[in-house]
């Protein structure tokens, strides 16, 4: 009997398993990581549109927080050239093309303007977003010795001028290594492509636009291990414009965060297989008992305070090095999202049963509020 029991079972596992590929062949749905044939794509760069399109066809739910995929094979040939959405060209402008003030320019984006994701329906054990997902996200980038731009830093938007980030990320460390801040990037997806495409729809080009100042906080300093007051604003020579893949989102009111609520983080840092990813990435993660969480940092020399969050713990699930500044989000119930968190540090990357740590941004709204209205006096 016991092995008949055990024969129904693993016949009705089998089925539960089954999938079937976008190419229409019958396969399991097992871990990303168990599937060579699709990990494999990673291996390329660039990563063409139709083969992104084709690995967020394949999914087929999580485990835990690692994504499941149809395992099949990729497509012998790139799928059919999508149409390009209509779109004005976006150059890049110079430091004396400034915009004037607007009073809106001194508050962050009102509740009824912000947070909505477009989306029609360094990052470890992310997955791939959809096109028009997260269009507040914004890369920060880097004037190296050579002249070149790197983008190294993430932050949010939260009106049309300002850029909410962590303090590591406009002063420091990060100055002497890379170079002076010039520049934001907005409405990126794929930073191998002038024009991102997928699922036969081609965005606006990206709003790359000049850094007129940085404001890190004043309590900031890179001698403190537990990086207190890791928070600082990015103020814009020229306003936004918000479009279908440029939106604000909204900051968190007061209020706790229940531990084992489930947040994300988003960005272009280190993957999994140790590159930094072209392709917006998404992770969900839970938040983590602060408590817990400050005994393991006081193990390393870092005493946390209540204005920062902790969030991760599994392994190969977390923000890494190239997420720093962007944003821990969740969304509320009537589908508004709001930023909670900054990507601060951690213990490596991904590392089992050592969550990240995040500034809080409800514990630092009315420092950005009056950062804000100071800045555009």
């Amino acid at each position: 009997m016991e092995i008949k029991s055990l024969l129904v079972l693993s016949l009705i596992w089998a089925l539960v398993d089954s999938c079937t590929t976008p190419l229409g062949e019958t396969s399991q749905c097992v871990s990303l990581y168990d599937c060579p044939a699709l990990l494999s794509a990673f291996e390329h760069r660039p990563l063409p549109s139709s083969v992104i399109s084709f690995l967020k066809r394949s999914s087929c739910g999580f485990e835990g927080y690692v994504p499941r995929v149809c395992c099949g094979p990729l497509p012998t040939q790139d799928e059919e050239q999508p149409t390009q959405r209509p779109w004005s060209s976006t150059t890049e402008s110079n430091n004396n093309d400034v915009d004037p003030v607007e009073d809106e320019d001194s508050y962050p984006a009102p509740r009824d303007q912000c947070g909505v994701d477009t989306n029609g329906d360094r990052i470890y054990g992310g997955q791939f977003t959809d096109l028009d997902e997260f269009p507040w996200m914004a890369l920060l980038g880097y004037k190296t010795a050579s002249g070149r731009i790197t983008y190294q830093c993430g932050g949010v938007l939260v009106n049309r001028r300002y850029v909410l980030t962590a303090a590591h990320c406009v002063t420091g460390a990060i100055e002497q290594q890379l170079g002076t801040l010039v520049t934001v990037r907005l409405g990126e997806y794929d930073t191998q492509t002038e024009v991102d495409c997928s699922d036969g729809v081609c965005a606006d080009p990206p709003q790359n636009i000049p850094v007129a100042a940085a404001y890190p906080h004043s309590g900031y300093s890179e001698k403190n291990k537990n990086r207190r007051d890791d928070i600082g604003l990015v103020r814009l020579a020229r306003r936004a414009r918000y479009s279908y893949y440029v939106q604000p989102i909204c900051l968190v009111g007061n209020g706790r965060i229940s531990d084992g609520s489930d947040v994300y983080v988003a960005g272009w840092g280190k993957t999994l297989n140790g590159k930094s990813s072209p392709v917006k990435l998404k992770l969900s993660l839970p938040t983590f008992n602060k408590n817990q969480c400050a005994q393991k940092y006081r193990t390393l020399g870092a005493e946390l305070i209540e204005k920062q969050i902790c969030a991760g713990g599994s392994f190969a699930e977390d923000a890494c090095r190239g997420d720093s500044g962007g944003p821990l989000m969740r969304k509320r119930p009537e589908g508004i999202w709001e930023s909670i968190g900054i990507v601060s540090f951690g213990y490596g990357c991904g590392r089992e049963g050592w969550p990240g740590v995040y500034t809080s941004v409800a514990a630092y709204n009315d420092w950005i509020k009056s950062k804000l209205s100071a800045t555009n006096v």
